[in-house]
């Protein structure tokens, strides 16, 4: 699996194999569906992206256990030898619908649902979660950066502060569906085709007897791709230094250094008076990058204000998604064998059976409709194939927003979306 080395079967809730054995023993393995929503939408958003498919189909196809987790898991005391032997042999076969990847859902309506024998389905629940609920998280907010960002490239510089490396991976590819620019994780790089950038820290400048000398080495080395850490000491010197060695680096060696990046201050007056300095002493190519603790709030403000920006860096609030760090996501068994089944718990309740979900559009979407299973081409739920690739992803998240009213796609107070239910 792209983004586990090992065997992942045993990433799982210790209950999924307690209620697994016991439904073994008793002779309860009729076909079961389960499904997924998400209960809730976070403060300030008025949709959610889908994504993390492409991952849950390698996990599918990987899924065994290995004699090292049978021989874990019969260390533990828990489980029968029939048990063990029947899990050493076990392959889930389940079949998937769901919404498909870059398209856009709300709370409460059903958007994946696994069907299978009721110990297949069942086990698979702990890492189905864990893969869609930070997938969507990060798929989601990278739409509404982009969204914020109005057309301004944004890379992904959230690596070092991500909860994981996997959470790093999976960051970068919803960043990478939201059309951003490029990341700094080079294996998120390499794993995803997706495009790398990056510029200097701090610490290099720190390291060279001068600000001049540690832009001067760094242009030598990556001329034209080279981009300058400018607010290490003082910025606007900084700024003044890094226009007056792409000036000298053009007319000597006609190499046009990329730009610059500004990680503190005064973002607004700093960008401005880059601008403006770099018009007036013949360097006007030097592209403005800033980065430092944005999110997509800080982000709308910056260009409402009228910041002088070509690129945007986001990091810890991006990665770690530090306005909805978690999704209310769950897994509930909607039928087993011919009954259709539901929960009645106070504030999570669910409905019975299998579902359809119908959007209604006139010139936008209007609302989403779910409904008693039925044939109907108008499902959004789809069985799930081949996620397809991720420019195909980006074309249908470009195509759904589009689809979408401005009200809802608001960073902040957006329009609530219409879910009904009709049972």
């Amino acid at each position: 699996m792209y983004l586990l080395k090992d065997n992942p079967a045993l990433l799982m809730d210790l209950y999924e194999l307690t209620m697994a054995q016991a439904y073994f023993e008793k002779g309860l393995n009729e076909t079961a569906y389960f499904e997924v929503s998400i209960r809730n939408m976070p403060e300030n958003w008025g949709f959610f992206v889908m994504a993390g498919l492409a991952e849950l189909n390698s996990y599918l196809k990987e899924f065994r256990f290995s004699e090292d987790d049978i021989k874990f898991l019969k260390s533990t005391g828990k489980f029968s030898s029939d048990f063990l032997e029947f899990l050493k042999e076990l392959k889930p076969e389940v079949e998937i619908r769901a919404i498909p990847e870059g398209s856009v859902f709300f709370a409460l309506e059903p958007i994946l649902e696994v069907g299978g024998r009721m110990i297949d389905a069942q086990i698979l629940e702990s890492y189905i979660l864990n893969i869609l609920g930070f997938s969507i998280i990060e798929a989601s907010l990278a739409t509404r950066i982009s969204i914020a960002a109005q057309g301004t490239a944004v890379m992904d510089f959230g690596l070092r502060r991500a909860q994981g490396p996997v959470a790093a991976v999976r960051a970068a590819r919803g960043a990478s569906m939201a059309n951003f620019s490029a990341t700094s994780n080079l294996f998120a790089s390499r794993v995803l085709g997706f495009a790398s950038a990056g510029t200097m820290a701090h610490s290099f400048v720190e390291a060279h007897e001068s600000e001049e000398q540690a832009f001067m080495n760094f242009a030598d080395v990556h001329g034209k791709d080279s981009v300058l850490l400018v607010d290490t000491y003082e910025p606007t010197e900084g700024i003044k230094k890094a226009a007056t060695i792409a000036r000298d680096f053009y007319k000597e060696k006609g190499i046009k250094i990329k730009g610059v990046r500004i990680d503190s201050g005064d973002l607004v007056y700093l960008t401005k008076f880059a601008r403006g300095h770099f018009m007036e002493n013949g360097v006007p190519f030097l592209k403005i990058f800033v980065s430092g603790g944005l999110d997509e709030f800080s982000i709308a403000k910056l260009l409402k204000e009228g910041a002088e920006i070509d690129g945007i860096g986001i990091g810890t609030n991006f990665a770690a998604s530090h306005y909805a760090p978690d999704l209310d996501i769950i897994y509930k068994l909607v039928r087993y064998g011919e009954k259709d089944v539901f929960k009645k718990s106070p504030n999570k309740e669910t409905y019975p059976g299998r579902k359809t979900v119908v959007r209604t559009k006139k010139k936008y979407y209007e609302k989403d409709t779910v409904l008693p299973l039925r044939p109907s081409p108008d499902d959004i739920l789809k069985p799930l194939q081949s996620t397809g690739g991720i420019e195909t992803i980006r074309k249908r998240l470009s195509a759904e927003l589009s689809n979408l009213r401005d009200s809802v796609k608001r960073i902040s107070n957006p329009q609530r979306y219409i879910v009904e239910f009709a049972f």
